[in-house]
């Protein structure tokens, strides 16, 4: 792969989705989705080939363990799905990320064929979308740092957002996970945020909501800390990233 710039393009629908990945699955699943162009339609076959070399590169990693990482990322990917709600038809989905995969042993590549399902969240979009550099999540080592990044970058443009607790771990798959805030907070939450100021290009400020004496949600703040490119090419498409607001 060459210097150019991969741009990961979901639609808010997607963004807004329930899934639970490892911090592979995800990196996986974004350079695949980097390989499309949002406006345009899924390759005929919905397969992408990736190499080792090619994964090694973008997120960093050690040629030798990048295959194996790779055999393993694909393989779980494989029994992954995702929930959706639509709020305009009260309509519930779930679906596969991907239908199909193939190893290459002995040629260091994988062969994923996204499903059919996921497509209208990726392709043909022209109105409420996210778009993002790939390279801001690279450095990222939790996948639920990856979610908050995306969850904040959607809004980017309003650069606060509300989010009930009870609505964020459905989104995360945490129902029965860390039931206490502070256990939430001390492992998912804080680190997200200090790994999202340290190494991507936004900085995060975030209080509690209280009703009474119980936290009910979070409410973040955040802002670019650069004017970049990416931005440029966000403000030809006005209406990326309202639609939750």
């Amino acid at each position: 792969m060459g210097n150019e710039k991969l741009l990961v393009t979901k639609s808010n629908y997607l963004v807004e989705a329930g899934y639970k990945l490892s911090l592979n699955e995800q990196r996986l699943i974004l350079f695949i989705i980097s390989q499309l162009d949002g406006r345009k339609p899924m390759p005929k076959n919905g397969d992408f080939i990736i190499s080792a070399s090619d994964f090694s590169k973008t997120f960093n990693l050690p040629i030798k363990k990048s295959y194996e990482i790779l055999d393993d990322a694909a393989s779980r990917l494989y029994e992954r799905d995702i929930k959706t709600f639509d709020k305009k038809t009260n309509i519930r989905k779930r679906f596969r990320w991907v239908d199909g995969v193939k190893y290459w042993d002995g040629e260091a590549k994988v062969t994923l064929s996204l499903s059919r399902h996921v497509a209208p969240y990726l392709t043909l979009l022209h109105r409420q979308f996210t778009t993002y550099d790939l390279k801001q999540i690279t450095k990222l080592k939790s996948a639920y740092s990856i979610r908050f990044y995306e969850l904040f970058i959607q809004f980017i443009n309003s650069g606060e957002r509300f989010i009930y607790l009870g609505k964020l771990r459905d989104l995360f798959e945490l129902t029965s996970e860390y039931p206490r805030f502070y256990d939430f907070k001390r492992r998912i939450l804080q680190p997200s945020i200090d790994e999202i100021n340290k190494n991507t290009d936004i900085s995060v400020d975030w209080d509690v909501i209280k009703k009474g004496r119980t936290i009910t949600g979070l409410n973040f703040i955040f802002e670019k800390n650069e004017q970049s490119s990416l931005q440029k090419k966000q403000e030809r498409y006005p209406d990326t990233m309202e639609m939750f607001a």
